[in-house]
């Protein structure tokens, strides 16, 4: 095995097998699978990134994923937010992917460089496809900030108390806006 290739986000770490734009099917499968089953040990395993090719195709899936699912509960005009969903999220995943490789630096004394952590947010991503179906879109932003908190403690060795650190400033942030959001359209009146 190459540098390169030990490297890469494509290779297999014993029985897990991480995303392969190469090969989308039966790695995205895999990789939805493992991150299910034994998420400690993906990202305890996950490889260091280099580029961004990977993460992005598979957290692209992800995004036109949660936007299918979310047409029979709000309408077919959902489809047509594609292109804003796909580059809003891909936009806000980078936003995260570079403060947390401040943050880990900073708070955690650990080491994370911006493809490693938007590698990181791709697979912490999975849970999102529900992020449409009601309440269940609650659930699923909790278990993604779980994963993004699990893969900092797992991937990069840093305290769960720092982790927590690390996640809160972008929890806040989210929350406020959605807040925000939500008072925003609460009080809107069309006349």
């Amino acid at each position: 095995m190459t540098d390169s290739a030990a490297t890469d986000t494509s290779i297999q770490n014993e029985a897990t097998v991480y995303f392969q734009s190469n090969h989308p099917g039966g790695s995205f499968i895999s990789s939805l699978k493992a991150l299910l089953t034994r998420p400690r040990e993906f990202f305890a395993g996950m490889p260091f990134a280099v580029f961004y090719g990977n993460s992005l195709f598979f957290a692209s899936i992800i995004i036109f994923g949660l936007t299918f699912l979310a047409v029979p509960f709000y309408s077919i005009g959902m489809l047509f937010m594609v292109p804003f969903t796909w580059g809003s999220i891909l936009i806000g995943m980078w936003m995260l992917s570079a403060y947390m490789s401040w943050a880990v630096k900073a708070f955690g004394g650990g080491k994370l460089t911006q493809a490693n952590a938007f590698q990181l947010s791709a697979y912490a991503l999975m849970p999102m496809l529900f992020i449409g179906l009601s309440w269940a879109g609650v659930l699923a932003f909790v278990w993604s900030m779980y994963l993004v908190w699990l893969g900092l403690v797992a991937h990069c060795r840093i305290a769960a108390g720092r982790a927590v650190l690390v996640l809160a400033f972008p929890l806040l942030t989210v929350a406020m806006i959605g807040g925000a959001m939500m008072f925003a359209l609460g009080n809107l009146k069309i006349s």
